[in-house]
């Protein structure tokens, strides 16, 4: 099963996933990410007082090469 890295865009900050999850496919982990930033953005509501929409969540492989982005924004229409 493959490793994929959920990091956390927030502007011109990255945070990055230092360990990873394992994943059957990029779907998965593509899921997990949208389940992810509606996680953060409910926590960030109670403890900011903000949303947090302009944050997003980068995928990426075990190489560091990205696959894809799910902005947070677009997790709430889902």
């Amino acid at each position: 099963m493959p490793v994929f890295y959920l990091h956390i865009s927030d502007g011109d900050e990255l945070i990055r996933d230092p360990e990873g999850a394992y994943f059957h496919d990029l779907d998965a982990a593509r899921a997990e990410a949208i389940h992810s930033a509606r996680e953060l953005m409910a926590d960030s509501i109670v403890s900011e007082g903000r949303i947090g929409v302009e944050r997003s969540m980068e995928v990426s492989d075990e190489l560091g090469v990205r696959l894809l982005i799910v902005p947070f924004r677009e997790t709430v229409a889902m």
